[in-house]
């Protein structure tokens, strides 16, 4: 009887600094654009993130697991401490992209958008199109579809 073998898995581990152009690298070298979110303005993905191929169908998907309540609070706290000045107000606007200020700029306002020197981890839970999908994963395919003189997602 023979044994069907199957070869190893590889895994490469892309790292570097948000907005670093590392989910840029990826849909290039995945030759799909928009396989990654991508954004020259702000950080997009700010989560680990796994690809893999999908030999089963033409789709592209991905099981997208969000952060625990607990830990996303854990979170926020962390990020508003980090950009909450002597005054007590939180800075609205992007701190020296050398610095962990700047880490948690980019990371709250991945999720949340621009926010005003009074945010709180508290008005932040506020905003349910975030903390509704806190806890959950969602499952997302999208198929390819090849046209003559295009490719685009359905």
């Amino acid at each position: 009887m023979e044994k069907e073998s199957t070869l190893p898995q590889t895994v490469i581990a892309v790292v570097g600094d948000t907005g670093s152009g590392k989910s840029s690298l990826l849909n290039a070298l995945l030759e799909h654009g928009n396989v990654l979110p991508t954004s020259g303005m702000r950080a997009c993905t700010a989560v680990v993130v796994r690809v893999s191929s999908n030999e089963s169908s033409d789709a592209f998907e991905a099981d997208v697991e969000f952060l625990a309540e607990k830990e996303w609070i854990d979170e926020l706290a962390v990020l508003l401490k980090e950009l909450t000045g002597r005054s007590g107000k939180v800075r609205t606007q992007q701190p020296d992209p050398n610095t962990e200020a700047a880490v948690a700029w980019n990371k709250i306002r991945a999720v949340y958008g621009p926010f005003s020197a009074d945010a709180t981890v508290e008005k932040f839970l506020y905003q349910r199109s975030v903390t509704r999908m806190l806890g959950k994963t969602k499952h997302i395919s999208l198929r390819l579809v090849i046209h003559p003189l295009t490719t685009s997602f359905v």
